[in-house]
C-alpha cells in the first residue's frame, strides 16, 4: 500500500505504508502531538492534525506508545475527548486502521501520573473510554494500558503505581487490554530502594517498559547499543524470576540531534549520530525480537531545560510552524 505525499515544487513522494507484521512491530516509537514552537494550546491539535502525524510515522513504524490522556484541573469534568490533545491519539489511529482495513497502527495508551487523586482517577477512566472508543472504531487498535511514566521512584510513588494496576487489571483484561508501567528504575529489580515494590509490580503486570538510554558521554554508537542491551537483559532476567510470563520492552531510548541532553554533551549530539543510533536499535530490536519504542517521533520545541531535550525526534515540524514535517536525516518534507 502506498500513500502519496506532496512536497515542495509539486514533487510527489510515494511512501510505502508498512503492513503490520511481528517484525516491524518490534521497532515502535513514542509519540506526543505537541510539536509546535509558537505556544499552541495543549488542546489545539485536532484528530486530523494527529492523523497527519501518524500517517508519517507509518513510513517506518506500526507501534506507537503514548503518555497520557491530558487530564488537568481546567478540563476536569469535561468529556474525555475534550482534554489535552494526547487524548485523541487512539481515536486517530483507529480511524487510520479503519481506512486501511487492518491494524496498521497498534497503540499502547499512556496514563500519566497526577498527585491529585481525583484527577488521577479521571485520567484512568478516560484512558479506558479512549480505548473502548478506538477499539469500537477498529478492533485491536489499543492493546496496552501504561500506568504512569517514570513514577516508580520511591516508597511513596511506587505503591501508587502498584495499586493502580491491581485495581484496574480485571477491567482491562475484560476489555482485551494488557496492563503494565513504564519505568526508568528497571535495574533496581536486583537491588535498590525500589526493589521490593518493583517485584510486586512485575508480578501483577502483563508487560513492563524500561526506559534505557546510552551511558553518559556516549560518543560511540556500538558501545551505546551494547550498554542498552546489557541493561535490558539484566533487568529482564530479574523480572522473569518474579513473573516468567511478563513481556519486557524498551519503553524509551533515543539520541538528540543537537544540543546537550541529560546523558551527552552537545559534541556527540548530531543528526548523523541520531541516524546511526536509530538504525542500530532497529537492527537490535529485530535480531533480539524485543519491542522497542524509540524516543521520539517528533521534536518537542516547547520543552524547557537542556536544549538537547527538544531534539530527540526523527521528524520535526516546519520551523515557521507551517503544516508540514521534515525528516531530519534526509531533509524531506512530509505533508
Amino acid at each position: 500500500m502506498y500513500l502519496a505525499v506532496l512536497v515542495t515544487n509539486c514533487v510527489i513522494f510515494y511512501i510505502k505504508i508498512l503492513q503490520v507484521s511481528s517484525e516491524i512491530n518490534y521497532f515502535g516509537v513514542a509519540f506526543s502531538p505537541y510539536v509546535r514552537s509558537d505556544g499552541a494550546l495543549w488542546n489545539s491539535y485536532s484528530v486530523e492534525d494527529i492523523k497527519q502525524m501518524l500517517r508519517i510515522i507509518l513510513t517506518y513504524h506500526n507501534s506507537v506508545a503514548t503518555y497520557g490522556m491530558g487530564v488537568s484541573k481546567w478540563n476536569n469534568g469535561s468529556p474525555w475527548d475534550k482534554a489535552d490533545s494526547n487524548c485523541l491519539i487512539a481515536r486517530a489511529a483507529a480511524q487510520i486502521n479503519r481506512e486501511r482495513g487492518s491494524v496498521v497502527l497498534s497503540i499502547s495508551q499512556g496514563i500519566y501520573q497526577n498527585h491529585d487523586d481525583g484527577l488521577q482517577k479521571r485520567e484512568i477512566e478516560n484512558a479506558f473510554l479512549a480505548a473502548v472508543d478506538a477499539n469500537g472504531i477498529f478492533p485491536g487498535t489499543v492493546y496496552n494500558l501504561i500506568f504512569t511514566n517514570e513514577f516508580v521512584t520511591d516508597s511513596s510513588n511506587g505503591p501508587k503505581v502498584l495499586k493502580m494496576i491491581q485495581q484496574n487489571k480485571a477491567r482491562a483484561h475484560a476489555a482485551g487490554l494488557r496492563v503494565g508501567t513504564r519505568i526508568h528504575t528497571c535495574g533496581e529489580i536486583w537491588k535498590g530502594g525500589n526493589q521490593n515494590i518493583i517485584k510486586q509490580i512485575v508480578r501483577e503486570s502483563d508487560f513492563i517498559m524500561c526506559n534505557l538510554y546510552p551511558p553518559k558521554n556516549s560518543g560511540n554508537i556500538d558501545a551505546a547499543i551494547q550498554g542498552i542491551s546489557d541493561a535490558y537483559y539484566s533487568a529482564r532476567d530479574g523480572f522473569w524470576k518474579e513473573n516468567s510470563k511478563i513481556e519486557v520492552m524498551i519503553g524509551e531510548t533515543g539520541w538528540s540531534s543537537a544540543g546537550e541532553n541529560f546523558y551527552n554533551p552537545a559534541k556527540y549530539n548530531n543528526i548523523n549520530n541520531l541516524k546511526l543510533f536509530w538504525e542500530a536499535m532497529r537492527k537490535w530490536s529485530q535480531y533480539h525480537r524485543v519491542k522497542v519504542q524509540m524516543f521520539e517521533a517528533y521534536d518537542e520545541p516547547w520543552k524547557s531545560g537542556l536544549p538537547g531535550e527538544r531534539t530527540f525526534g526523527w521528524w520535526k515540524r516546519a520551523d515557521d510552524n507551517s503544516q508540514y514535517y521534515i525528516e531530519k536525516t534526509t531533509g524531506k518534507r512530509f505533508y
